[in-house]
């Protein structure tokens, strides 16, 4: 009797191991996964906290880009300002040759050898050097005749070294003046009627554009 027990006993041992060996297999593989998930969750969490941790100063940079943009300083709307008030150098130049243009008035003569008489309300007298009670001079080598020479150059624009004097004598009175010009050339030829104006120096008055030498002076 005894025989038969340990004989049963012998048999069913190994099937007990086997379910155990089963049982722990399934729990070493239950645990395995654990692991694997909670590496993943691990390692994910961590490479999020990551990517966070970078975008986080380059949003910041981004507004404070954003936030200078939207709020200008203060030196920068001045300047803006500024450059929107301010005129241009060609819109200058623009206005100064309309205002010129505005001002100057050119007529016909009656007198053949003149093709225009110009006036313009712009010239300004010659500034002088002379002092005291003033004496019309046409000595080439005084102060008076040096300044008269300027005026008909700032009316004529014929360069003084570009210039030749054909007549320069008096126009009526002491105070006024009249002088025969062309250029060396005789390309360009003009009579410039100027008048003294105290403590200021020599106005042109009147520019007439020849168109011969012969009967001008």
């Amino acid at each position: 009797m005894s025989e038969r027990k340990t004989r049963s006993s012998r048999h069913l041992q190994p099937s007990r191991n086997k379910k155990l060996d089963k049982l722990l297999n399934v729990l070493i593989g239950i645990v395995v996964i654990l692991i694997i998930i909670t590496a993943t969750f691990v390692f994910k969490w961590q490479d999020d906290a990551g990517k966070a941790e970078k975008d986080e100063p380059k949003q910041e940079q981004t507004k404070d880009k954003e936030d200078v943009k939207e709020e200008p300083s203060k030196e920068q709307n001045n300047d803006v300002a500024a450059q929107e008030e301010k005129p241009t150098k060609d819109e200058s130049s623009k206005e100064t040759q309309t205002s010129e243009e505005e001002a100057t008035t050119e007529t016909t003569s009656d007198n053949p050898i003149v093709d225009k008489v110009i006036t313009n309300k712009t010239w300004q007298p010659t500034p002088t050097t002379q002092t005291g009670q003033h004496v019309s001079s046409y000595d080439g080598e005084s102060v008076d005749w040096s300044e008269k020479v300027a005026t008909v150059t700032a009316a004529t624009g014929i360069d003084k070294d570009n210039m030749i004097i054909w007549r320069m004598g008096n126009n009526g009175s002491a105070n006024s003046a009249i002088a025969t010009v062309s250029t060396k050339d005789k390309t360009k030829m003009y009579r410039v009627s100027m008048e003294w104006v105290d403590n200021e120096g020599w106005l042109p008055v009147k520019l007439e554009q020849l168109n011969t030498l012969n009967g001008a002076y």
